[in-house]
């Protein structure tokens, strides 16, 4: 009877313990808030779009703060003045008042003017790969050729060419009935150099399984080595478990620069590319 007095009293220590919790809010300095800057500058009609918000601090929940009365411009490579963009608040993004498009093989130049301070970014639109033949194949079927794979459906590949020996960096955006594939693991597998596969390929995998029937979009993004290397260092980020092993996280080195004052940086960063677009279809029955 005594030692399961003892252990009820153990016990009902223990558990009142743990009823005892309270979670505890440090007291965290506000850091000065950053402007932060995302925009696609394309070939692409309809894509040309520039963000500009604002950071919160860290107990601060929700979207970024967008500003509203920034001034954003595109320059050419000589720094004329091509286009301005104007607010739009349906989408709190800027746009330009035409449908101007990038040119491949030019370069421009981003400028965004916020409470008296300069950023810009540059970049040049580098001619994209050729597609010969964009074709899917079964599980049944890659087994069949000797190939494993690593699941139940079909399986999407690309047979083409790039313009130049030279290392090219790309962006793989697969859309699977009109559902963007987005998630980290996506992210990761999505970010292509050259340097893997050379400037011939074929039988070249998309990431990722597909079924009978899906509507698939694939968009191949060129990208400058400044945001190839960005996308890099935040799918880096992503997958970063803060553990004892693990690199303190830091912020991807940005391509945009403050002009006015380098040591008040912005976040985010500008991809000027040329994009390449495929539609395929499933067309197997479940």
């Amino acid at each position: 009877m005594r030692t399961l007095f003892k252990y009820i009293l153990v016990t009902s220590f223990i558990l009142s313990g743990f009823a005892c919790q309270e979670l505890v809010e440090l007291p965290l300095e506000e850091e000065q808030t950053r402007v932060v800057i995302e925009g696609l500058i394309s070939n692409k009609e309809g894509r040309q779009s520039v963000s500009v918000a604002r950071t919160l601090n860290y107990y601060e929940t929700g979207q970024l703060p967008p500003i509203t009365d920034a001034s954003v411009n595109i320059l050419d490579s000589a720094d004329n003045l091509i286009e301005q963009f104007v607010y739009n608040a349906e989408d709190s993004t800027y746009k330009s008042l035409s449908d101007w498009t990038a040119e491949v093989g030019k370069s421009y130049k981003v400028q965004v003017e916020v409470d008296d301070q300069f950023y810009e970014a540059s970049g040049k639109i580098i001619a994209n790969a050729r597609l010969d033949s964009v074709y899917y194949l079964s599980d049944e079927q890659l087994e069949a050729l000797g190939q494993n794979s690593f699941g139940d459906g079909f399986f999407i590949f690309v047979d083409g060419s790039l313009p130049s020996t030279e290392i090219q960096y790309f962006l793989l955006e697969t859309t699977v009935n009109d559902t963007l594939r987005n998630d980290r693991g996506d992210l990761s597998n999505s970010i292509l150099s050259s340097e893997f596969f050379g400037s011939e390929f074929q039988f070249l995998p998309v990431p990722g399984l597909v079924k009978a029937q899906d509507s698939v979009r694939l968009e191949l993004f060129t990208l400058t080595e400044d945001v190839y290397q960005y996308y890099i260092e935040f799918v880096n980020l992503l997958f970063n478990d803060g553990g004892v092993f693990s690199p303190p996280p830091v912020n991807p080195k940005s391509n945009i620069s403050n002009t006015t004052n380098a040591d008040n940086y912005a976040l985010g960063f500008i991809q000027f590319s040329s994009v390449i677009e495929n539609d395929l279809y499933i067309d197997e029955e479940e």
